[in-house]
């Protein structure tokens, strides 16, 4: 293999790498915002004091 050849071979597989961790990043970020609104909407829900407090047990 030649040196041109080689080189042109490291760099695509420098510039897959590049973007793979792009695309990664972006997936994080987009779990992120989806995590942070998740929270968001469960802090705003009402909270019914009377559910929860009585566990019917059956033999």
């Amino acid at each position: 293999m030649d040196i041109g050849a080689m080189s042109m071979a490291m760099n695509q597989a420098s510039l897959q790498s590049v973007v793979s961790v792009s695309v990664m990043k972006m997936a994080m970020n987009s779990e992120k915002v989806a995590a942070v609104q998740v929270t968001d909407m469960m802090s705003n829900m009402a909270v019914d004091t009377s559910k929860g407090t009585n566990i019917d047990v059956r033999a």
